[in-house]
């Protein structure tokens, strides 16, 4: 919400130079391919490229209206994945991206081809609806809509043999509770985690800003922050680099030998193997949760 817009030093965006990003590129490249476990953390900064806007930048929604202006308006009705979104799908294809923790709502990640079973969405995704009765989570060819604020209710009825429950958005908005099921599949990963990436993320949500910096005390695990603006937790990174994220995961593919594949519209909505693969792996929410909304299930 506005409240949590940065002030005029906190939104202050700086940019590494071009010997020292050529630097920090090579070293994170490094990190990448001695990691055992590796898992990178996701936020709006990843999608403005795709023409999503962020919500904490200069130009953010949240920053937009604390300062009493319409946020810019949004530049594109059907949003592709950006490179970065395409840089991840070749990490987890050369198995050196493990697993995949994001805090956005706008489903790029799952269009891109990250697997269903290698990704927890934080903040639930956009073309995405469950049953509060029986948990069963639906893929959607659009953004799903909801009838009010408060219910979140769809219109649409739960199709599970003897359920006929009413179903609900996905995406979590400020004051609701995170999803369960999901948090505690991101959790268990980060605690695998010897490498943690975080990208495009101002890292001020919690408890999605908590889960990277998981166990660095211990000595064994590196955390690497790509962000245009300062963040609280930059003081415990192993390597700080300011600079776009498309710039930086174009330079570290080449820098792995690897190719970033282009998008390709996979029509998710119309594979049946793939939506039952969805149904099993995707984690959202215990069955008869209701804390994430009003009304009755």
């Amino acid at each position: 919400m506005a409240h949590t817009a940065l002030d005029d030093e906190e939104i202050k965006e700086y940019f590494d130079t071009s010997d020292a990003l050529d630097q920090k590129i090579k070293t994170l490249a490094d990190f990448i391919r001695n990691a055992k476990y590796f898992i990178a953390y996701t936020g709006a900064g990843i999608s403005t490229a795709a023409g999503i806007n962020d919500f904490r930048g200069p130009t953010g929604v949240w920053t937009a209206r604390a300062k009493g202006v319409a946020p810019p308006p949004r530049t594109v009705l059907n949003p592709e994945p950006t490179l970065t979104h395409m840089a991840f799908v070749e990490l987890m294809k050369n198995d050196y991206l493990k697993f995949l923790v994001s805090q956005n709502c706008d489903g790029l990640h799952l269009k891109s081809g990250i697997p269903t079973n290698k990704i927890a969405e934080l903040h639930g995704n956009s073309n995405c609806e469950a049953c509060a009765k029986c948990g069963k989570v639906y893929y959607r060819q659009t953004r799903v809509k909801s009838l009010d604020g408060k219910t979140r209710l769809t219109g649409n009825l739960c199709t599970a043999p003897n359920c006929n429950g009413r179903l609900r958005r996905t995406t979590v908005a400020f004051s609701q509770s995170m999803p369960d099921v999901c948090l505690k599949r991101a959790t268990e990963e980060s605690k695998q985690c010897d490498l943690s990436l975080c990208m495009g993320t101002s890292m001020r949500v919690s408890p999605a800003c908590e889960l990277p910096s998981m166990k660095l005390k211990s000595g064994k695990k590196k955390m690497v922050i790509v962000n245009l603006q300062k963040t609280p937790y930059d003081d415990q990174c192993a390597l700080r680099i300011f600079a776009r994220c498309d710039d930086v995961m174009r330079m570290v593919i080449d820098e792995l030998n690897l190719v970033i594949p282009s998008y390709i519209d996979l029509q998710l909505w119309s594979d049946a193997q793939w939506l039952t693969d969805f149904e099993q792996n995707w984690p959202f929410r215990t069955a008869g949760d209701t804390d994430w909304f009003s009304g009755d299930i």
